[in-house]
């Protein structure tokens, strides 16, 4: 999104917060009321690292800092208040340390985004819950929406193509099914090509969502062996990748994990130059909000 540096804010709240590091490449703010997640999947970024004890977990449950859900509600409400200029121009990002559209995290999730839109606050919320779209909730929430405010959701859908990496999360091409759906509704649509297991099956997500997905974010696994991907390989990849847009008219954006693996392993061919050749891929700041003109 185009966020003007000099209120840049530095949200520190129990509901509304700033991101860091490759969080930061999906959002400027981000909301969390809830840890755990049931998808146990393999690559999960939660499960590692020093606070996985406290957020790999697949219980979901409230965050401690919260008396219950209406006090959870209150809380984002004021901190939303707070800091709303800013957060306009944000957005505000659903979520970072849970699956925001699981049957435990729904309905919270909803009531806030509609407290953003009443607002004038953007969301984007990500998930891989492909089974929500007949719950009644929802269905209230799509029908107390017209299409231009609709136009301030984006749904986001993760895609790796690996069902047996995530063994509790909805099957892929459900997902891609919901994302479809969602965008015949008129929401904003984007998919989180991230971690790409193998690049065969990352592509085959992206080909097949290309007609209704409006931007992908795609990114490399974090911890693994150095080797784990193959250069060619990745040139392919891109270069597909490249193709596809341009014939689909959707967006791009390579994340730093992408850039990082080009520098390092594929200097000699000057590759990097290929990841940002085209006017349809995008820098972090993208505003998907908006209508492109590509």
């Amino acid at each position: 999104m185009e966020v003007n540096n000099e209120i840049l804010a530095e949200l520190n709240g129990k509901a509304l917060y700033s991101p860091k590091g490759a969080a930061l490449e999906y959002a400027a703010v981000g909301c969390n009321f809830y840890k755990g997640c049931p998808h146990s999947c393999e690559y999960c970024y939660l499960k590692r690292g020093v606070l996985s004890h406290e957020l790999g977990s697949t219980e979901v449950k409230l965050k401690a800092c919260f008396k219950d859900e209406i006090h959870a509600m209150k809380v984002f409400v004021k901190e939303l208040e707070a800091d709303l200029d800013y957060i306009r121009q944000t957005g505000v990002f659903f979520s970072f340390s849970t699956d925001p559209m699981i049957d435990e995290t729904r309905d919270l999730t909803l009531s806030a985004v509609i407290e953003c839109l009443a607002h004038g606050v953007p969301v984007k919320i990500l998930t891989k819950n492909a089974s929500f779209l007949s719950d009644k909730k929802f269905v209230d929430f799509v029908d107390g929406l017209d299409a231009d405010v609709r136009r301030n959701v984006a749904f986001g859908f993760t895609l790796t193509g690996r069902d047996d990496m995530e063994p509790h999360a909805s099957p892929n091409y459900e997902r891609i099914h919901t994302m479809k759906l969602l965008h015949q509704l008129s929401f904003r649509t984007f998919a989180s090509i991230e971690p790409i297991i193998d690049f065969d099956s990352s592509f085959r997500m992206i080909q097949d969502s290309a007609l209704f997905c409006d931007h992908f974010k795609i990114g490399l696994r974090s911890g693994v062996k150095d080797d784990y991907y193959n250069p060619d390989e990745c040139a392919y990849f891109v270069g597909k990748v490249t193709g596809l847009c341009e014939q689909s008219n959707f967006t791009v954006y390579w994340k730093e994990s992408m850039h990082k693996y080009v520098r390092k392993h594929m200097a000699k061919d000057n590759f990097e130059v290929a990841l940002s050749c085209s006017n349809h891929f995008v820098d972090m700041d993208y505003n998907i909000f908006k209508e492109a003109s590509i």
